[in-house]
């Protein structure tokens, strides 16, 4: 009777039965097996293999078994050459099909690896590839190379299929099939124009996380769907953040209440109507009020802050700078709390927050104080260990009544037991600074040439560090869409700096220089996709003055007059910004002062403009402004004295309060000139005296020139001959300083045709048109 074998695996004891080829072929009927070839695999007959080089005989004993089950996960397949009967002397042989051959009696083969895991391998593919890819974003998007930009984008999706891949083909745990889920939207939303791809992954995803109770990754899937509804119907994505606001109210979960409420305050910020305001303004009372109730005082001190820089925003009314005074004034108070003496870049925008209010309400002198303070401020970001690469940091909240957070990525990241940190993105470091130099150099524009030049340098140096961090910004690893926007903020930092530095040079009538920035602004603009309102509005501004001031006033008049500058009719008023309309209220008087010449041929115009400027200017809380009203009034008054000096009396009084020293300049200028020409007396001399100081102060050669040219009147009158000779070759050695058109201007050449001066007094008439 023939040996039937129970264990498969014995294959000692099989091979030792004395069987014959009709018994062998019963109980173990050949079979064919794949052998490998260059091109795949070919089948082969194991009764002709050879063994030991020895081919068997055709009725020999050779068997093709099936992988024995204990080595199937070494992927080997056994011959097994059993010998007939006859030939048991026969050396016993094994040959495997990968080429190993050996005696029976060999070790087993060593233990190999275990199959791989695609899941896992496909994720680390993924994020690889995103790195990859995120080495290549700067340079693209700074050089806007092609190739980088190919490269880019191959990598980018080619890491979204390996995340599709693992949705699609895998069964994954549900907490990391929900992980995998919020990644790969994350990367379609920023990275692609593929918004309804993105949804899907996240409606699939927010329903998983229900059905888990994962309430962390639901709410971030749900912060993210959200922005995805702003970038597109953003009314939308104000109902659905509603929604989720009463479930996490609900809920009581407090700290994805401040996240959404944030969220909804910045989508308010970022469309910036008025109405938007208004309501980011009433979000933050709410979270306000809650982070009051709670007890976390890092939330209520930043919300406090956000609130008073909101108010600076709506700036049609004194009110609300008064409001963010105020909301400043609690700030501090909470910045001796250990929750927020820690949060350095708190400490810094309450410094940014504070100044900007002295700006606006055009105190400089606590300007000046302000600024010394946020340069304390700036000096702890270097030091500051909390401040990271990409600009984001992390305000401390409760953890009471919170689901269970494990995340240490996401908008709410573990910190301990007892506190979770709620994320906010702001600038890094470098940007930073420059803002700092922006805010300086706009507190110091009127004492400019006082104090050395202070606040020139100041945007020198600003816009110096913008450009370095521009290439710099090539070497770190990011994403295109953050590269992009970092380097468009920093290109329109950059125009903003320009443009304050081009009038702090026109102030002091360095013209050259002036136009040299004009035109770095002007390529600036022009590359930009989309162009901020205010820094279109005041580089054409900046062109009109430009012309103004080097005599063209041709082309002034028609910038000044055109729809970008010109002043809105009443009812447009309302729905102009405060810049735009300051911007049109200012070419409107430097309109006037053009055409205020009786000779000039629009000068009937000059009663209706100087009327429909009252009380736009009277009202107005840039003091500077009204001084430069009152000014341009009392030199266009035809009524009596008394009228022109109480409007030079408010424009001199105005002017003192800003500290404003070129409008200083003009008032006494003008003041000499109506009231004290041809008068002999002392006041007479030191009005003249004062102006010519002031106008050495303003480093300003039109009036120095101008101011020179009264005293050496006032002087001559006075019998003093030579000291007014002396006085007359100064201005006229100054004036040869100034452009060829001015000096033809000046000279009574109003581009050749448009007014013929022929009276000495009439020059500071022309001198009043072309200065601004």
């Amino acid at each position: 009777m023939a040996y039937q074998p129970q264990d498969p695996n014995n294959r000692q004891a099989a091979i030792q039965q004395s069987l014959s080829n009709a018994q062998y072929g019963t109980l173990y009927p050949l079979q064919q097996s794949p052998r490998p070839t260059a091109n795949g695999y070919r089948l082969y007959n194991a009764n002709a293999y050879q063994v030991n080089n020895l081919v068997a005989p055709p009725d020999g004993a050779i068997q093709h078994r099936q992988p024995i089950p204990q080595l199937q996960k070494q992927q080997r397949a056994y011959a097994v050459a059993i010998p007939a009967p006859s030939a048991l002397d026969l050396p016993l042989a094994v040959h495997g099909s990968d080429g190993y051959s050996g005696v029976l009696n060999m070790q087993p083969p060593p233990y190999q690896t275990p199959p791989l895991d695609y899941q896992l391998l496909l994720l680390s593919l993924a994020e690889e590839y995103f790195a990859a890819a995120y080495g290549y974003g700067s340079m693209a998007n700074i050089a806007r190379r092609e190739t980088e930009m190919e490269s880019y984008y191959k990598m980018m999706a080619t890491g979204l299929g390996c995340l599709e891949a693992v949705l699609k083909y895998f069964n994954m745990q549900p907490e990391r099939e929900a992980m995998v889920r919020l990644r790969y939207a994350t990367i379609l939303f920023e990275e692609t124009e593929n918004t309804m791809e993105a949804e899907e992954a996240l409606n699939k995803g927010i329903v998983l996380c229900d059905r888990h109770c994962f309430f962390d990754l639901k709410y971030n899937m749900q912060h993210l769907l959200a922005r995805m509804l702003f970038s597109k119907t953003p009314r939308a994505a104000f109902k659905f953040l509603d929604g989720i606001l009463k479930d996490t109210e609900a809920y009581q979960h407090i700290a994805w209440v401040y996240a959404f409420r944030f969220l909804k305050v910045s989508m308010h910020l970022e469309l910036s109507s008025h109405q938007d305001l208004i309501a980011a303004l009433n979000l933050f009372k709410s979270i306000i009020s809650m982070s009051s109730g709670y007890g976390d005082k890092a939330v209520l001190a930043i919300g406090t802050t956000l609130e008073a820089l909101t108010c600076l925003r709506i700036s049609s009314n004194a009110e609300y700078i008064e409001e963010a005074q105020r909301a400043l004034a609690g700030v501090r108070s909470l910045q001796l709390d250990p929750a927020t003496g820690e949060l350095h870049q708190l400490t810094v925008l309450v410094s940014f927050v504070d100044l900007c209010c002295q700006l606006q309400q055009f105190e400089p002198h606590q300007a000046m104080s302000k600024m010394q303070i946020m340069q304390n401020a700036l000096k702890t970001v270097d030091s500051s260990r909390s401040w990271s690469n990409d600009g984001s940091f992390a305000i401390p909240v409760s953890s009471t009544r919170m689901p269970s957070c494990k995340s240490h990525n996401g908008i709410i990241r573990r910190r301990n037991n007892d506190f979770i940190d709620l994320m906010f993105n702001w600038m890094p470091k470098e940007d930073i600074y420059n803002v700092g130099y922006l805010l300086g150099g706009a507190s110091m524009a009127n004492r400019n040439t006082v104090d050395g030049q202070k606040s020139e340098h100041m945007l020198e140096e600003g816009i110096k560090r913008l450009e370095w961090a521009q290439r710099e910004n090539s070497k770190v690893p990011k994403s295109i869409t953050v590269a992009s926007s970092q380097q468009i903020w920093r290109e329109h930092m950059t125009c903003y700096m320009r443009l304050y530095l081009a009038f702090t040079l026109c102030a002091r009538t360095s013209w050259s220089a002036a136009r040299e920035q004009q035109a770095k602004i002007e390529a600036s603009v022009g590359s930009m996709v989309n162009t901020p309102d205010p820094l279109l509005l005041l580089t054409v501004y900046l062109k009109a003055v430009i012309f103004q001031g080097t005599g063209n006033l041709a082309n002034a008049l028609l910038l000044y007059q055109s729809s970008i500058l010109s002043l809105p009719a009443p009812p447009d008023q309302r729905s102009r910004s405060q810049i735009s309309l300051d911007i049109s209220i200012l070419s409107t008087l430097n309109t006037i002062l053009i055409i205020r010449s009786p000779y000039h041929p629009q000068n009937h115009l000059v009663p209706s403009l100087v009327s429909n400027l009252e009380l736009l200017c009277l009202h107005n809380k840039n003091h500077q402004i009204s001084s430069a009203y009152h000014l341009v009034a009392a030199t266009t008054s035809s009524d009596t004295i008394l009228l022109t000096k109480q409007s030079l009396q408010s424009a001199l009084q105005a002017s003192k309060q800003t500290d404003n020293k070129h409008l200083m300049c003009m008032v006494l200028n003008f003041m000499s000139w109506k009231f004290f020409r041809g008068v002999v007396g002392e006041q007479a001399e030191r009005s003249a005296r004062a102006s010519q100081n002031l106008a050495q102060q303003c480093m300003n050669g039109l009036w120095m020139s101008v101011s020179a040219g009264l005293l050496g009147d006032t002087l001559e009158v006075a019998g003093r001959n030579d000291e007014a000779e002396r006085a007359r070759q100064s201005g006229i050695k100054t004036s040869g300083s100034l452009p060829q058109a001015l000096q033809k201007t000046m000279n009574g050449d109003l581009d050749g045709k448009d007014v013929s001066i022929t009276e000495e007094g009439k020059k500071y008439d022309v001198v009043m048109r072309v200065s601004g």
